[in-house]
Parts: C-alpha cells; sequence; structure tokens
C-alpha cells in the first residue's frame, strides 16, 4: 500500500531524510552532504533563506518503507505569484510513487494560490536548480544537481515541459589556446578608470555580504527564476565557504570602490565528500585529498559594464590563477541556453565544452489536492 505523509513528526523526518541513501545506495558516484548539513538547510533558525521561502515535505511509503520523497516551496520574494516549486525530489522506479508525489506536491501549492509548478528546485532559485539529463557518467560537483536517468521518464511520462536547460561546460588549461581574443578584451576592460579586481574578504562576511547582494540584484534581475538576495542571505553563502574554498578563487570587482563585478570559484570537495562515504563517515579522511577541480558557481556582471568586458576580465584572471595554482579543470555552471552572450565566451573563447545538461520543468494546471495515483497529467 502506499502512503504520502506530510513530514511533520520526527520519524517522519528520518525517513525523509533516508529516501536518498535508499536511491543512491550503489550508486558510486552519489556525493551527499553531511546529514549534519542537510538538517541546517531545513531550519529557519540557522537558514535565513527561510524567512522567505515556504516549505511543505512529503515522504511516500510503501509498507511503511519510504520509497520517495518531495518538496513544495513558495518564495515570498518571487515576482511571478502564480508559480510554485517542487524540490528535494527522489524516488524509486515507479510512476505511482512518482506520480503520488508530484500530486502531493501540486496539491500543497494549489492550496497557497500557486497556478504553476516549476522544478526541480532546491530550496529557491539560487540554491540548487535542475534536473540533470546529460551526463550522467560523470561525478557531480557538490550541490550540483544529480540523480538516475531514469528521473528523466518519471517527469515527463507525468505531464511536465521543458523550460529551459543549463549548461555545465568543462574547461582545462590546454584549452588556453583559444584564450588571445578573452585577453584582449580584459586588457581594454583593466584600463577602465578605476577598476580593479580583488579577492573577497571572509572575515567580514556581513560587509563582502553587501557587495555580492547588490551585484546579484542588479545583474540577475533579467534571469529566469530571479528573486531578490538580502544581505544576510549573502553572508550567509559567504559564511559558509570559508572552511574550504581558496580565498584566491573569490573576487569582486570594483570600479572606483563600487561593485560591478563578482567571481566565486569553489573547489570542488565531491572526491572528500564520496571518500568519507566510502570510509564510513571519517571527517578525517577528506583532507587528505587535494582538490583538482573547481567549479565556477557565479559569474555575474552588472549590466552598465557587462558590455565593456568585465565578464572577460573575471574569467580571464581566474584561468591565470587556476593555470598558476595547478588546477587540472574547472566546471562553469550554470548557465542558462538562453543567455547567448556567456555562451559565446565560454565556448569560443576559453574553448569549454557542454558537459552536461540540467533541466526545469513545469505544469501549467496545478489543481485540486492530492491522490494516489500514477499518471496524473490532468492536474
Amino acid at each position: 500500500m502506499l502512503d504520502v505523509i506530510k513530514v511533520q513528526r520526527p520519524e517522519e523526518w528520518q525517513a525523509f531524510f533516508q529516501v536518498p541513501r535508499l536511491i543512491y545506495r550503489h550508486d558510486p558516484l552519489w556525493t551527499p552532504l553531511p546529514e549534519e548539513s542537510q538538517r541546517q538547510m531545513f531550519d529557519p533558525q540557522l537558514n535565513p533563506l527561510l524567512r522567505h521561502v515556504h516549505l511543505e515535505l512529503f515522504v511516500a511509503l510503501a509498507d511503511d518503507q519510504p520509497v520517495g520523497r518531495i518538496a513544495a516551496i513558495t518564495d515570498d520574494l518571487l515576482p511571478d505569484k502564480h508559480i510554485g516549486f517542487f524540490g528535494c525530489f527522489e524516488a524509486i522506479d515507479d510512476p505511482e510513487v512518482a506520480g503520488a508525489l508530484l500530486k502531493a506536491a501540486a496539491g500543497s501549492l494549489a492550496g497557497r494560490g500557486k497556478r504553476v509548478m516549476q522544478g526541480p528546485v532546491t530550496l529557491n532559485t539560487t540554491q540548487q536548480v535542475g534536473l540533470l539529463v546529460e551526463g550522467f557518467d560523470l561525478p557531480p560537483q557538490v550541490m550540483m544537481p544529480y540523480n538516475p536517468s531514469y528521473y528523466v521518464k518519471l517527469i515527463e511520462e507525468a505531464g511536465f515541459t521543458k523550460v529551459l536547460d543549463l549548461y555545465a561546460y568543462l574547461w582545462r588549461p590546454e584549452l588556453t589556446g583559444q584564450r588571445a581574443r578573452l585577453t584582449a578584451v580584459a586588457r581594454r576592460a583593466a584600463r577602465i578608470p578605476g577598476i580593479r579586481v580583488r579577492p573577497i574578504n571572509l572575515n567580514d562576511p556581513v560587509g563582502e555580504g553587501k557587495r555580492l547582494s547588490a551585484i546579484h540584484n542588479l545583474a540577475m534581475t533579467a534571469q529566469w527564476g530571479f528573486v531578490p538576495m538580502d544581505v544576510a542571505e549573502a553572508a550567509y553563502n559567504l559564511a559558509g565557504l570559508r572552511s574550504f574554498a581558496d580565498p584566491e578563487l573569490l573576487t569582486f570587482c570594483e570600479v572606483k570602490g563600487e561593485p560591478v563585478g563578482v567571481c566565486l570559484i569553489m573547489p570542488d570537495t565531491g572526491p572528500w565528500l564520496r571518500a568519507a562515504r566510502r570510509s564510513g563517515g571519517a571527517r578525517w579522511l577528506p583532507f587528505f585529498i587535494r582538490p583538482k577541480s573547481v567549479r565556477v558557481g557565479v559569474l555575474a556582471v552588472v549590466p552598465e559594464y557587462r558590455r565593456r568586458g568585465v565578464v572577460a576580465l573575471l574569467i580571464d584572471k581566474a584561468m591565470t590563477t587556476l593555470i598558476r595554482k595547478g588546477y587540472r579543470q574547472a566546471e562553469l555552471s550554470l548557465i542558462m541556453d538562453r543567455n547567448d552572450q556567456m555562451n559565446s565566451i565560454i565556448t569560443s573563447a576559453t574553448g569549454g565544452k557542454v558537459h552536461k545538461v540540467f533541466r526545469i520543468y513545469e505544469h501549467t494546471t496545478v489543481t485540486g489536492r492530492s491522490r494516489h495515483r500514477p499518471g496524473w497529467k490532468n492536474m
């Protein structure tokens, strides 16, 4: 018997966190965060995002055993008040289980006045977004989406359609032969009066958070799913980097002291976490593995300086640092398929190649409450 229940009691929370271990227990590429970190994401006392993001979590039980989970998510700051999200989606390869979970999330969102459900998004659009649809044989970077290939079928057979794709590019130092044009644009940008690129001071998360939020709120307004970022959230994100980031890879671009661009590059701690998982969670083991791969997680420039070469300046300086420090590859993600300027810079100037594709889906007829049945294309 299949039941989908709202997560409220401690044993239901435990089942919610147990589902991924069930789905990925035989997958060597699965890269889970420590459970403590996962739980902190859902704690409104610790995560400032939850001041405006609201969740209803569901877990699917078959004969009292967890077989799937989902979150129904709303964000008070999302401009389109008709849209809600689903996230934290995990399920066994069973259309009935997936359908029941998606139906439960749809019903939750409908009850809060939402007519469209998009996703996967966890916890909002500034965090983890997209379903992996290409690149299943490659290890994931930390906090990047990763899922079995059958999720694509489960979601599409439930009547969801594509909103957009998001690309992850792979760059290696040997591709620097195509860099001359990028460097020329960067040198022109470096002549802008009062411009400088400097490391972010992680010992001042609030002050630097003000600059990060200011750039985000100017640079990202035209992007899908934009929500403004306040200083507390930006400071929280920067503070979370202190324990593992390479300070030379976190930079602001300023003009006469005003922030105009940011580049956040994080070492890939996936090998650490996978080693810890294999060792049963030993905390000491990961620190013997030095990351050789990084992810360019944030690259944003305010519109006024976007066409003056500041994007090229940030990328060129980052490439120089990566090569000098011996990093072997970088993933640049996530780049929207409709962001022609950024896709052009990455492919033509850096030689980067798309190696993973992630997809955002939507269902446009969110109505009614949950019913435990497969094939719920007409919600």
